[in-house]
């Protein structure tokens, strides 16, 4: 079973407190960061992802009784954010062909194809990324945190430039990992996101 636990953790920035204390122990499911914009969801999701470290306290990622380091955990994550920056000069395929052969994970081309029909973005495998339409690069950053097959799947505002029938097929993504046992966390400040979670943190509580 897949566990990120936080410590109370705290982050700030110069004088700016933007998060203290913060505890919590998530497990398979779908979780949520909930706050308003500027409120620190994208900080706390970074340092729970290990991209960043917080200032004080602890993250601790288990998979079983086992607990991952930096280097294993980067493997088994999948992260999608808004400022997450693909390759505009490769093409869908090669973007997540890239990804994979980062993290050592293999896929054949039947697997790439099938997480871009999940995203909804079938056929488009060749278009370069720098051409698609700004809510087709959002389905494209879906299918990077997915296509490692990931135990741990964050996603920072993951309906960013969808429209309704995008939505639908985030909803379709999240479902997905929720039924193979996946440990999702979702921070947003829109409740159509908010309302894919069990379970929701406000990151205000820990001003």
């Amino acid at each position: 079973m897949q566990q990120i636990i936080a410590n109370k953790i705290s982050k700030k920035y110069g004088q700016s407190v933007i998060f203290r204390r913060m505890e919590a122990h998530l497990k398979p499911g779908v979780h949520g960061i909930a706050g308003p914009n500027g409120s620190g969801k994208s900080t706390l999701m970074k340092c729970l992802s290990g991209l960043i470290r917080p200032d004080r306290g602890q993250v601790v990622w288990k998979l079983g009784d086992r607990k991952l380091d930096r280097n294993e955990l980067t493997t088994r994550l999948g992260f999608s954010a808004p400022y997450v920056r693909l390759y505009e000069q490769f093409n869908c395929r090669e973007n997540l062909m890239f990804i994979l052969e980062l993290t050592g994970r293999s896929r054949d081309a039947g697997d790439i194809e099938a997480v871009m029909e999940s995203v909804g973005l079938a056929g488009k495998e060749e278009q370069f990324y720098g051409r698609l339409s700004s809510g087709q690069q959002q389905r494209l950053r879906l299918a990077a945190a997915g296509i490692k097959s990931p135990d741990f799947l964050l996603l920072d505002e993951p309906g960013t430039n969808l429209d309704k029938a995008g939505f639908y097929l985030l909803r379709q993504f999240v479902e997905l990992h929720r039924n193979r046992g996946v440990l999702v966390l979702i921070a947003s400040n829109e409740t159509r996101e908010l309302d894919l979670c069990s379970s929701v943190t406000d990151i205000s509580d820990f001003k």
